[in-house]
């Protein structure tokens, strides 16, 4: 089975692991970021590879190859602060997290379970580097969940407007996909250096109006983690990016915007495709609104204690039988142990999937105003009450509600992934070296 093989080559923020040189390493080094070494011989290879790249992207001249080598080693010192960052967070892939991600690409491009090394294998990859790639990408994206993403919080404000101006009555969607070049600036820029961005912004742009492919242009000066795609930020809807961003939307396909400053530089967005998105609905659901009472069991107690301790819950969960939900709510801030026990059990309004399934399974099977016997979770034993259930409507604010948060989220990632970086690039302790005669690098590294 032969498939294209940008299907086969999974599109990455960031290259394969670095090959660094130390202390003992005969290799001559080009950059030392908080103490590790970048070897010349890499960003020699890596400057290859990015001349390879552009010829075969169409590119009729090139910039100085000292210039390109600047950029290859620019790349090389963000992997290392990304590999330095992970390490410092303890995040790490493991082989089963890299045996299943290979199943997933798999099954995507309908590969045979286990085929996937002879794919590649056929398309002339080098299986191991494939598999150190992959590895870096997983790395990358757990990283950025951790450094990035969990710290994002959209509000409910944001996600009602826009569910209010695109969801709230069905109609068609304009979906732009995009592409940038961000020339970036320092967390805390001063006006010559804004003035020095802007000015870079728009000799790029004036590059691309002459007929320099964007692409190109991307990888050759933008100093977003997406250069190395060419700028691709995938597609986007009307109202997702921040508002700064709106005048994109009002581009034809092919067209590229004015630069446009945002706190990590100055954009420069293309349009490379454009579409109408027919109107949606959400997944309908039924929820529930339950509250619950936990008593805990020490991991220590004896037969005698754990008995006793039992026999407390059900004689609680008796009395609570017909209790009205005010009343249980009065028990559970008296008795509970469970971390709602301050809001009367309070456990707000879940559905399939979102709870633990001991307590879904005894929440889903109640009717409202009913109270449960009492049930272990590994938490201890539970009694559970319900207050209200609904059915969710497959067009309401709450069916879309995690999708619109998704999509709200992964625009805000975009934008602040940039100024992370800047952010470690400011802690660092970054030196250069020249690097020798001899050893591929032509420029004297500058930082």
């Amino acid at each position: 089975m032969r498939i294209p093989t940008a299907l086969i080559m999974v599109a990455t923020l960031f290259v394969a692991a670095s090959h660094l040189a130390h202390a003992e390493d005969l290799d001559a080094v080009a950059a030392s970021v908080n103490g590790q070494a970048i070897a010349c011989s890499d960003v020699a290879t890596d400057t290859d590879a990015l001349i390879k790249t552009l010829h075969q992207l169409g590119a009729k001249s090139l910039p100085p190859r000292s210039e390109l080598e600047q950029r290859s080693l620019d790349a090389r010192i963000v992997e290392l602060l990304q590999q330095q960052a992970a390490k410092r967070l303890d995040i790490n892939v493991s082989d089963d997290e890299l045996s299943q991600a290979m199943a997933d690409i798999e099954t995507r491009n309908n590969i045979p379970a286990g085929r996937l090394p002879d794919v590649l294998k056929a398309q002339g990859l080098d299986v191991d580097d494939y598999k150190k790639k992959l590895r870096a990408r997983l790395l990358s994206s757990k990283l950025i969940n951790v450094a990035v993403r969990e710290k994002i919080k959209i509000s409910e404000e944001s996600m009602q407007e826009y569910y209010r101006k695109h969801l709230e009555h069905p109609q068609p969607i304009r979906e732009l996909r995009l592409s940038q070049i961000l020339i970036a600036l320092p967390q805390e820029p001063t006006p010559e250096q804004v003035v020095k961005a802007k000015a870079k912004a728009d000799a790029v742009r004036h590059k691309w109006a002459a007929g320099q492919n964007f692409e190109q242009l991307a990888r050759l000066y933008s100093d977003s983690p997406d250069a190395k795609q060419g700028g691709d930020l995938g597609w986007h809807a009307t109202g997702t990016l921040n508002s700064r961003f709106d005048s994109i939307f009002a581009l034809a396909k092919g067209q590229v915007s004015e630069p446009i400053r945002s706190p990590a530089g100055f954009h420069l967005i293309e349009v490379t495709d454009a579409r109408m998105r027919a109107p949606t609905l959400g997944q309908a659901y039924d929820e529930i609104h339950a509250r619950q009472i936990v008593i805990k069991i020490p991991d220590d107690a004896d037969t005698a204690t754990k008995a006793k301790i039992t026999l407390r819950a059900q004689v609680i969960a008796r009395d609570l039988r017909n209790a009205t939900d005010e009343e249980f709510a009065s028990r559970a801030k008296e008795v509970s142990q469970g971390p709602s026990a301050d809001q009367g059990g309070d456990l707000g309004w879940f559905r399939h999937g979102t709870m633990l399934k001991a307590i879904e399974d005894v929440a889903f099977s109640l009717k409202p105003g009913e109270t449960s016997g009492v049930f272990e979770t590994p938490f201890g034993l539970d009694i559970v009450h319900v207050i209200a259930k609904r059915h969710v409507d497959p067009n309401s604010f709450e069916a879309h509600r995690d999708a619109i948060e998704q999509e709200l989220t992964d625009a805000r990632v975009q934008e602040e992934l940039p100024r992370w970086i800047s952010g470690l690039k400011s802690e660092a302790q970054i030196s250069y070296f020249p690097c020798p005669a001899g050893s591929g690098v032509t420029l004297n590294p500058q930082p």
